[in-house]
């Protein structure tokens, strides 16, 4: 309680379990933002670093009998990834269910967000804190709610990460990362000096299991025309150049998951019946089963060059690996199961029973169909911008 000193910032992020209280001040005067132009306040998108991009694809089994595309079409993920000479902004929106409606809602909750982030992070009234950036933040989630109701959008969760460099760096830690978050679209960093990986989302579900089927919260319409901000969390963190930043949807983070990855089980939730053989973990021990296995695939990209950096590109591509790797064979199975019921020849009681057969088969099968998306940014000084 009482006054924050001037130009300062007080917050904190889960780390290791402990809460850490940093005060930062951003550098003033040196934020480069693009000339504000419509489009969310970007000239031309479509414009990729390898140290700045995203990506967003169906892990949904494709359709069968003449049907282009894929189930669970279309894709209600939307991101966005800016980055400028010593800033970037990261936003994933991830609409609940599926249908066009829910895809309006992560259209309008990124573009409504993004928007307002390029109008009032630059400029005369610019944030001189990380406080202040938080802040603003958090009013663009007001913009990005006020966007859903208005353009008929339904539910979507949004995480936006915001990383700017520090006016007093403490030792290598010259940079900030600001993230707000609602929903089970999480924020990682990739620490290439300790080669470990860190959730600064990590407080949305500490000391809860996660539920697939329930995001803890979202924006648009959720109660009439409002939010539910249950797990609406603010963070901040420290970060030194050559860290990574990612945000994902849950179709990517889930995929990393013990219990959906059947290395483990829950008393939980839509897998609250598995095997006899596998052992049942604490929220806690699941939180450090999903960062264990997120960890081994990404220094698996280069197991022999512990020293040698890893780069955004090359994170980006290994979680798109992993997670079509790991869900290749309910992919098979779903495939192989539309198929084989949709024989004009099967009986209704026919049909029933081998539909009854592959629920069982896929029971047996870990990973999650899904939309997975990704973005990613690389800490450094940039000589371009992109988005």
């Amino acid at each position: 309680r009482g006054t924050l000193p001037s130009k300062a910032s007080i917050s904190f992020t889960l780390c290791a379990g402990r809460r850490v209280l940093a005060w930062q001040m951003l550098s003033r005067g040196v934020l480069m933002p693009s000339v504000p132009v419509p489009a969310a306040g970007i000239a031309v998108w479509n414009i990729q670093l390898s140290e700045a991009i995203g990506i967003s694809i169906s892990l949904y089994d494709h359709k069968v009998g003449g049907g282009a595309g894929r189930h669970g079409d279309p894709n209600a993920d939307v991101y966005a990834v800016i980055a400028r000479p010593n800033n970037a902004i990261l936003a994933v929106a991830d609409g609940c269910n599926w249908g066009p409606k829910p895809r309006q809602a992560a259209r309008c909750a990124a573009n409504g967000s993004v928007q307002h982030l390029n109008e009032l992070l630059f400029g005369s009234s610019a944030p001189s804190s990380t406080q202040e950036v938080v802040q603003v933040i958090l009013d663009s989630f007001n913009s990005a709610q006020k966007s859903i109701v208005r353009n008929g959008g339904t539910t979507t969760t949004l995480c936006v990460a915001v990383v700017c460099e520090l006016v007093k760096p403490q030792g290598d830690l010259r940079w900030g990362l600001c993230v707000v978050s609602v929903g089970d679209s999480p924020c990682f960093v990739w620490q290439n000096t300790t080669r470990q990986v860190l959730e600064v989302t990590s407080a949305a579900h500490e000391g809860h299991n996660r539920d697939m089927r329930d995001s803890g919260g979202c924006l648009g319409t959720s109660v009439g025309d409002e939010p539910d901000l249950g797990n609406l969390i603010c963070s901040f963190t420290l970060l030194a150049e050559g860290d990574i930043v990612f945000v994902t949807s849950d179709g990517v983070s889930d995929n990393f998951d013990p219990v959906t990855l059947h290395e483990g089980a829950t008393t939980h939730g839509p897998s609250a019946s598995p095997p006899v053989s596998l052992p049942v973990l604490t929220p806690d021990q699941r939180q450090a089963g999903l960062i264990a296995n997120l960890t081994q695939v990404i220094r698996g990209i280069k197991p022999q060059l512990k020293n040698e950096p890893i780069h955004a590109w090359e994170l980006k591509e290994a979680i798109v690996k992993h997670v079509i790797d790991v869900t290749d064979n309910q992919r098979a199975c779903m495939e192989s199961s539309l198929k084989s019921v949709d024989d004009p020849e099967l009986s209704t009681v026919e049909r029933r029973a081998r539909e009854l057969e592959f629920k069982e088969k896929l029971k047996t099968m870990g990973g999650k169909l899904d939309h997975a998306t990704l973005a990613v940014y690389e800490v450094c000084r940039y000589h371009n911008s992109c988005a």
